[in-house]
C-alpha cells in the first residue's frame, strides 16, 4: 500500500497500466489515491525517463473520464440501497432532492472544476448520480474537465522537467508540495466557513 504513495517507484514498477488504474479509481471510486501528484510526476518522467506524452495524456484522459462515469453509475445504483432501513436513514428523500437541485443549478461547473480538487473529484460524480444530474450534461462537462485536468497537470510536470532537469532529483519533495497545493482550496473553504459561523 505504501508503494501507492511512492509515486516514482509506482511509475517505474507498473508504468502506463499502473497510472491508468490509479487515475481511474481516484476519479470516481476511491479517494485515498494520488491524483495531481501522479499526473505531475508522470509528466516529469515523460520529460526525463522515457514515458511518451502522446500515450500518457490520452491514457489519463480515458481513465479520468471512465472513472467519472463509473462514479456516476455508482451514485445512481445507491438508490437501490433505500430498501434497507439503515440506508433509508442516510439517503432521505429531502437530501436526494437537495443534491438534484444543486446539480440542476450548479452541476456543470461542479463537474468541470471538481477534477482539480482532491477527494472532491472522487465524490462529485457519485453525488451527481445520486442527485440524478442530467446525464448528457454530466458527460459533456466531465469530458471537458477530464481533458483539462489530464492535459494541464501532466504538461506542467513535463515542461518543468524540461526547463529544470534538476527537479527530478527532488521528486519526493515536489510530490509533497503538489499534495499541499492541491488541498489548499479545501483548507481555505473550511476556514471561510468557520469564519462565517463565528
Amino acid at each position: 500500500m505504501l508503494e501507492l504513495f511512492d509515486i516514482p517507484t509506482l511509475i517505474n514498477s507498473y508504468g502506463y497500466i499502473g497510472i491508468f488504474i490509479i487515475v481511474f479509481l481516484e476519479s470516481g471510486i476511491f479517494f485515498a489515491l494520488p491524483g495531481d501528484s501522479l499526473l505531475f510526476t508522470a509528466g516529469l518522467f515523460a520529460s526525463a525517463f522515457g514515458l511518451h506524452l502522446y500515450i500518457l495524456i490520452p491514457l489519463i484522459f480515458v481513465a479520468t473520464f471512465l472513472g467519472g462515469i463509473t462514479g456516476y453509475e455508482i451514485g445512481v445504483k445507491l438508490e437501490l440501497l433505500k430498501q434497507f432501513k439503515f440506508f433509508r436513514k442516510i439517503m432521505k428523500p429531502e437530501h436526494i432532492q437537495k443534491a438534484h437541485d444543486f446539480f440542476e443549478k450548479h452541476g456543470r461547473m461542479a463537474i468541470l472544476l471538481c477534477r482539480f480538487v482532491p477527494i472532491v473529484r472522487t465524490f462529485t460524480p457519485i453525488v451527481a448520480g445520486v442527485g440524478k444530474m442530467n446525464y448528457v450534461s454530466f458527460l459533456k462537462y466531465s469530458f471537458i474537465g477530464s481533458i483539462l485536468w489530464s492535459t494541464t497537470v501532466t504538461l506542467l510536470g513535463f515542461f518543468l522537467g524540461r526547463s529544470f532537469p534538476v527537479i527530478k532529483d527532488y521528486l519526493h519533495v515536489v510530490v509533497v508540495l503538489i499534495v499541499l497545493v492541491s488541498v489548499l482550496p479545501m483548507v481555505f473553504e473550511f476556514i471561510e466557513n468557520r469564519r462565517k459561523k463565528s
